[in-house]
């Protein structure tokens, strides 16, 4: 297929690694010596046609083959509109405080009084989880006599872990006391001794059951970590739901539940992920909400990369500290689980509206780095002679990197994440179909392809760079 892609990056984008890092081509840590900076003062020239913005975006296409192996990428991507400003942002963690946290509280749990988690039943309640466990585990014994499939590879561990749980409320109920002595929540942050991190543990009566509430903030030179959030305590483990993928209008009726929520809170605004529900493919968000904040109208990009908390401050570049999101689990309107996660404050805006390189320029930095991607980085589901990679998805947005000579302090800069199916395929690069079984272990006669769907490249829209997100450079 005949490119029509007219200019690529020469020097910037030499010997880059990215998001899928190689042994033969990895990410330098000088990568660049302060292009990026200086690209921080270009502003785009005003248009010259307001009205060029509303036309219809251009489509880029383009088949290349991989070095790492037998794959062949097919780009079809249309560009994103840059409709509002684009900043870069200086930024650092925001230390969690009681009052955030409290704030969330109250929230999720209008009216409802909040007390320090002791974790202990009284012995009306610890009898009744014990009888609810031991129906649960009848249950669950009736219904694999009824059906020899149901758990067949694990029920041993099933069976041990009703036992056990059984145990330990028989322990509980034999030592409950009549009345537990509950304290209101006062929303101090206080210091653990072994690792000195601060916390609050609170718990809640509310929607008929009980709740456990959480707070963490460890900001060390080791590694940094923020959460605060809630669950519920289930009394048998039957009692969780079952959730269920939220897609169309039941998608859009969460995200309005959860933006809502995240309002009252007064934690400031924040916009769902995009693409959330196929990113489940990767990652099991299909049944939640997933939110990240917003900067100036530009939402920060949720990236599949994780962070590794051993991550020592010494090390190059090397992040310690993870992105900032909102995941809610929802049952119907009922909120199941929630949390929030490594804060962020902007403390400098370091550009209000820089200059984006043409996307041509994007797309050719994107296009050298996916073809240093090695599929043994990708992962064991990968099976067959070949791979066959369609990306069709580019999302613009803000990511994070790391300041050179900071220890604590971040860029938010823009950039363009794509997003592709990854296929197996055979020798003859056509699609490996796979037989479908049943719940009983038996052949469908249907049969499916092993796609996965993939973040491939996240490139620096002001200077060109491939970005490894779960490094920070």
């Amino acid at each position: 297929m005949k490119k029509i892609i007219a200019a690529a990056l020469s020097a910037l984008i030499l010997l880059l690694g990215g998001c899928q890092t190689t042994p033969e081509k990895g990410v330098v840590a000088s990568k660049n010596d302060g292009a990026f900076e200086s690209a921080l003062e270009g502003t785009p020239a005003p248009a010259e046609d307001p009205a060029a913005s509303a036309a219809e975006p251009v489509i880029y296409e383009d088949t290349f083959s991989g070095e790492q192996a037998d794959a062949t990428f097919h780009i079809r991507v249309a560009e994103p509109a840059v409709d509002t400003a684009m900043p870069v942002l200086r930024v650092r963690p925001l230390e969690l405080t009681g009052d955030m946290a409290r704030r969330v509280a109250q929230a999720l749990f209008p009216g409802a009084e909040i007390y320090e988690y002791t974790g202990q039943m009284t012995r009306e309640e610890a009898e009744q989880a014990l009888l609810e466990e031991k129906q649960a585990y009848a249950d669950w014994q009736y219904q694999i006599e009824a059906d020899p499939i149901r758990d067949a590879d694990d029920r041993e561990y099933v069976r041990a872990a009703y036992e056990q749980r059984i145990a330990e409320l028989e322990q509980v109920y034999a030592s409950a006391p009549e009345s537990v002595e509950r304290k209101l929540c006062d929303w101090q942050m206080r210091e653990d001794p072994e690792d000195g991190s601060r916390f609050i543990s609170a718990e809640a009566q509310a929607d008929g059951g009980r709740w456990q509430l959480y707070t963490t903030s460890y900001l060390g030179e080791d590694y940094k970590i923020q959460r605060t959030g809630a669950f519920p305590e289930y009394d048998s483990q039957e009692q969780a739901p079952q959730r269920k993928p939220l897609t169309g209008e039941a998608a859009q009726a969460a995200n309005a539940r959860a933006l809502a929520l995240v309002e009252q809170m007064d934690i400031g605004p924040f916009a769902p992920a995009e693409d959330v529900t196929r990113l489940a493919s990767w990652q099991d968000l299909g049944s939640q909400v997933l939110l990240t904040p917003v900067y100036g109208g530009v939402p920060l990009t949720y990236h599949m990369g994780g962070f590794n908390p051993a991550a020592k401050a010494s090390d190059d570049y090397a992040t310690n500290y993870g992105y900032e999101d909102i995941v809610i689990a929802f049952d119907g309107d009922r909120v199941e689980e929630f949390s929030w996660e490594n804060m962020h404050q902007v403390v400098e805006t370091v550009n209000e509206n820089v200059s984006l390189l043409p996307f041509e320029d994007v797309l050719a930095a994107a296009e050298d780095q996916m073809r240093l991607i090695d599929p043994n980085y990708i992962g064991s589901f990968l099976e067959g002679a070949a791979l066959s990679v369609e990306v069709e998805d580019v999302i613009l947005g803000l990511s994070r990197i790391r300041m050179k000579d900071s220890a604590t302090d971040y860029y938010l800069t823009p950039t363009y994440t794509f997003y592709g199916a990854i296929t197996s395929c055979d020798e003859n690069g056509q699609p490996i179909q796979f037989p479908v079984y049943d719940d009983a272990g038996n052949e469908t006669g249907q049969t499916t392809t092993n796609t996965q769907y993939r973040e491939l490249a996240v490139i620096n829209a002001v200077d060109g760079t491939a970005i490894d997100v779960g490094k920070g450079y």
